[in-house]
């Protein structure tokens, strides 16, 4: 079994979504002046990898601290989309080769956009989840989506999150290395902060890629 790690690192003055806080880190304490490192970490709470929890778009939506560890670890399908450029519009018909093994509880939708992190495009031209698309995984009770991209769509982002986070479903966003994972079928641990009371988190995401021991 490999573990590999799934997630973006969270630097001062990286890209992010456009109208997301800054990324800062500012020494509170340093060691040459009081003996102790201590750092003030200012960041929004969708910044890099990070789960959006019903909150985030949904009134009296379940918060971040609120979602259950047997959603966010779990055996998971990742499903290739690779094939699919920039601006591409991922629809049911897409997806529909997710479903040939059985239900799925987590699904992972690899399209190696996070290669373009960093670039002008990566938060403007990615492949985008229809809200046809988002109902098709309602309809199916997938309970957490994982993708590559910075967002769901970008241009129908509010009504694609909309259908998915009013279902209950968890989101995580910004992903990376799903490329890296060798079976379709890891397992995935997702741990976000726990923030009270807040619409996400930045979180760690982890594969368990091959046999479990």
């Amino acid at each position: 079994m490999t573990l590999l790690d799934l997630t973006l690192p969270i630097a001062p003055g990286m890209p992010v979504y456009p109208g997301d806080p800054a990324v800062e880190f500012v020494p509170a304490l340093t060691l040459a002046s009081d003996g102790w490192a201590v750092t003030r970490v200012a960041l929004g709470t969708h910044t890099g990898t990070h789960v959006d929890a019903p909150a985030h778009r949904i009134p009296g939506g379940a918060t971040v601290d609120a979602l259950p560890l047997d959603v966010l670890v779990g055996p998971a399908r990742i499903l290739d989309l690779t094939t699919l450029g920039a601006g591409a519009e991922i629809g049911p018909e897409h997806l529909s080769a997710a479903w040939e093994e059985g239900p799925v509880t987590r699904l992972l939708l690899r399209t190696d956009w996070d290669t373009r992190a960093g670039q002008p495009d990566y938060f403007t031209d990615f492949p985008g989840l229809t809200p046809a698309a988002a109902e098709a995984l309602v309809a199916r009770s997938v309970r957490l989506l994982g993708v590559e991209t910075p967002s769901l769509h970008p241009r129908h982002d509010e009504a694609v999150h909309r259908i998915l986070l009013g279902a209950g479903t968890v989101v995580v966003e910004g992903l990376t290395n799903l490329r890296r994972v060798r079976t379709p079928h890891p397992w995935v641990v997702v741990l976000p902060l726990l923030l009270s009371g807040l619409d996400g988190a930045p979180c760690r995401v982890v594969a368990l890629d091959g046999v479990l021991p």
